[in-house]
C-alpha cells in the first residue's frame, strides 16, 4: 500500500485499456445496498402514487452519490493511503445518508424532520469529492515547478497537454460539487418545504457539473476506464433485492401454499431481466467515449445517466415482488404492488434498451420493437393488476419476459460475428 503524497493516479499512468474494479469498490458498492434496501422499505411502505413520486425523488440522490464516487475511482483509484481512508469516509457517510431516508420527506412535505440529516449526509459526500479532486488536481502537476507555483517565472517548466487538461477538469468538479455541496448545507436553514427547492438546485448543478466539464475542457482526458463493470456490478447488487424477495417467499411456503409458486415466478422475472441487461454489455463503451469525439461523448453520458432509470426500475420490481408474495393467498391485490412489479420491469426495459443503443454494436431494430413491445404489455399488466391474483399478475409478466428472453437468444444466434 502506497503512503506518499503524490500516488499515481490511473489517468497519469498513461493507460487506456480496460482495467477492474478493485476490492475497494467492490466494498463501496455493498455499502450502498444499505441505502437502495433504505428506498425499498420506503416504497413498500407506500404502494401509492405519493409514495412512488418519494421514491423516485430520493433515488436520485442516492444514485448521484453512487455515480460521483464510482466515477471518482474510474478515474484515479490508486492504493494510496488518502484514497482508501477517503473512500471509506464516504461509506460511513453513505450509511449516515441510508439511516436518513425513511425520514428525509414528511407525508406532508412541511416538517423537516429528517430532512437535516439527509442534507448533512449530502454536504459531507460532496466535500469528500471536493477533496479527492482537489487532491488529484494537484497531483496533475508535471515534475518541477508548477505553472501556478510561487516564484514560477515564464521559464519554469509547464505541465504536459495532457496534465493540464486534466487540472482543468478537476477544477471544475471542484466547483461544481463545492456548490453543490453549499447548497445541501444552506437548504439546513431554509424552512419547510422551500428545502426541497434548494435539493432540487444542488442536484441539478452537482448532475450538470460532468457535463459542463467534458464540453468545455478542449481534450478531455481519456483513461483506463471500467466504469460499465462497476455499472454492471451494481445491477446485479439491486437485482439481489428480487432475490431476497424470492427467500422470503419460499420461507412463508408452508403457511401460504401459494406463495412458493409467486416467489417462483418471480424469480423467473429477476431472472430474464438479468438477461436482457447482461446479453449486450460493452465494457469499452466509456472509453470509446473519451477518445471518438463530441458524439461519442454524448452516447457515454446516455449510458452511464440512463442507468439511474435501470436501477430505480430494479429496485420498484423487487419491492413488487415481494409485495406480492406477501398478498399470495388473495383473490386480488392492491393496485400499487402490481404496478410497482410490472411498473419497474417495464422501466428497466425502457432504460435498458436505450443504453444499449449507444453501445458499439447497438440493437437491431426489430429487437427494439420487441422490447419496447413487452415493456408496454408490463404496463397495461399493471394497469389492470386489480382484476388478477398475486399469482395471475407475476405469471403472465414472466411468461411476457420469457417470450423476450427467447427473442433475445434468437437475436444472438442470427447477429452476424455469434455463435
Amino acid at each position: 500500500m502506497s503512503t506518499g503524497r503524490s500516488p499515481t493516479l490511473r489517468y497519469l499512468a498513461g493507460s487506456t485499456e480496460a482495467t477492474h474494479a478493485s476490492w475497494l469498490e467492490l466494498f463501496f458498492d455493498l455499502v450502498f445496498v444499505a441505502a437502495v434496501s433504505e428506498l425499498a422499505r420506503l416504497l413498500h411502505g407506500d404502494l401509492t402514487f405519493h409514495g412512488l413520486l418519494v421514491f423516485c425523488a430520493l433515488f436520485v440522490p442516492v444514485w448521484w452519490v453512487w455515480m460521483s464516487f464510482a466515477y471518482y475511482a474510474d478515474l484515479f483509484e490508486t492504493d494510496a493511503t488518502h484514497f482508501r481512508i477517503a473512500l471509506l469516509a464516504g461509506m460511513f457517510g453513505s450509511l449516515v445518508l441510508a439511516s436518513t431516508i425513511g425520514v428525509a420527506i414528511s407525508p406532508d412535505g412541511r416538517t423537516l424532520d429528517g430532512a437535516h440529516g439527509f442534507a448533512l449526509a449530502n454536504a459531507a459526500l460532496q466535500a469528500i469529492l471536493v477533496g479527492l479532486y482537489g487532491y488529484a488536481r494537484r497531483a496533475a502537476r508535471a515534475p518541477g515547478t508548477a505553472p501556478d507555483a510561487p516564484g514560477a517565472g515564464r521559464d519554469a517548466p509547464q505541465s504536459p497537454p495532457q496534465n493540464a487538461a486534466l487540472r482543468q477538469l478537476c477544477g471544475i468538479y471542484v466547483a461544481g460539487f463545492g456548490c453543490g455541496g453549499a447548497l445541501w448545507l444552506a437548504s439546513v436553514a431554509v424552512s419547510a418545504p422551500w428545502h426541497l427547492a434548494l435539493w432540487a438546485l444542488a442536484l441539478l448543478v452537482e448532475i450538470a457539473t460532468p457535463f459542463v466539464a467534458y464540453l468545455t475542457v478542449a481534450s478531455p482526458p481519456a483513461h483506463a476506464s471500467h466504469l460499465p463493470e462497476r455499472l454492471g456490478l451494481f445491477t446485479l447488487i439491486v437485482l439481489g433485492e428480487s432475490v431476497l424477495a424470492v427467500a422470503w417467499g419460499a420461507r412463508g411456503a408452508p403457511s401460504t401454499p401459494s406463495a412458493l409458486p409467486v416467489a417462483f415466478f418471480t424469480f423467473v422475472i429477476a431472472a430474464c431481466l438479468w438477461w436482457v441487461y447482461f446479453e449486450h454489455v460493452d465494457h469499452r463503451v466509456i472509453i470509446n467515449a473519451l477518445t471518438s469525439g463530441r458524439s461519442s461523448l454524448v452516447r457515454g453520458f446516455a449510458y452511464g445517466y440512463g442507468h439511474l432509470l435501470i436501477f430505480a426500475g430494479l429496485a420498484a420490481t423487487a419491492v413488487g415482488s415481494e409485495a406480492l408474495i406477501e398478498h399470495a393467498a388473495e383473490a386480488h391485490m392492491p393496485a400499487g404492488a402490481g404496478l410497482a412489479l410490472t411498473g419497474g420491469a417495464a422501466a428497466f426495459l425502457l432504460a435498458t434498451t436505450a443504453a444499449h443503443l449507444v453501445i458499439r454494436r447497438p440493437l437491431a431494430r426489430r429487437l427494439v420493437a420487441v422490447r419496447v413491445a413487452a415493456a408496454l404489455g408490463a404496463l397495461l399488466l399493471g394497469l389492470s393488476s386489480t382484476a388478477f391474483s398475486p399469482l395471475a399478475e407475476t405469471a403472465a409478466l414472466a411468461g411476457l419476459l420469457v417470450l423476450l428472453t427467447w427473442a433475445e437468444v434468437r437475436h444472438r444466434r442470427e447477429a452476424p460475428g455469434t455463435t
